[in-house]
């Protein structure tokens, strides 16, 4: 399946989900583009994950680094401690550019990210390591595209502009992925 196919389904799956929830026009208009991942202004590129205010349930291995895991009521309802997409790809890791999510009042995810075509400065790049035992899925639409499957996959699988879901933890402003999402 291609990537523009997916984002399209993903976008569906997502103008769905807030029909479905149930919202004012006012917040289903601003839901809807701040959804469109190609839509993202220049200054959530440029400005790095807030500090964590110590009250949180995991303890902070980069408390003074630039990148931040995600807040834990945030974390817990997207399934994953960081989100990006991938940027750049080395033999043996990859690049990141992070995806900004955001929870709404009626308890749906809002993501937003860079366009394709963005020009990303190496410093806001996140650099993502992983061990060989390092799992990685590959979220994959079903047949009928009303879902998705989650399938084994490995490194090879992961291309340019895919969106990861990662869990794992910051050292030193890498991540350490000790599993690894990807659509």
């Amino acid at each position: 399946m291609s990537l523009k196919k997916a984002m399209i389904l993903f976008g569906t799956v997502c103008a769905l989900n807030t029909m479905v929830t149930g919202c004012d026009s006012e917040s289903a208009a601003i839901a809807g583009e701040t959804q469109t991942e190609e839509t993202l202004s220049e200054e959530l590129n440029n400005t790095p994950l807030k500090e964590s205010d110590g009250n949180t349930e995991e303890p902070q291995e980069n408390t003074a680094g630039k990148w931040q895991v995600l807040e834990p009521d945030v974390a817990a309802a997207v399934d994953a401690d960081f989100l990006g997409k991938v940027w750049k790809m080395e033999e043996s890791s990859f690049f990141i550019v992070e995806r900004k999510v955001k929870i709404s009042d009626d308890g749906s995810a809002i993501y937003s990210s860079p366009s394709s075509d963005a020009d990303i400065p190496d410093s806001q790049l996140i650099h993502v390591v992983f061990e060989e035992d390092a799992r990685f899925y590959l979220k994959d639409t079903n047949e009928n595209g009303e879902g998705y499957e989650v399938k084994e996959a490995g490194f090879q699988d992961l291309k340019v502009h895919m969106f990861v879901e990662m869990k794992g933890s910051f050292k030193n402003d890498e991540f350490h992925a000790t599993e690894i999402r990807f659509f």
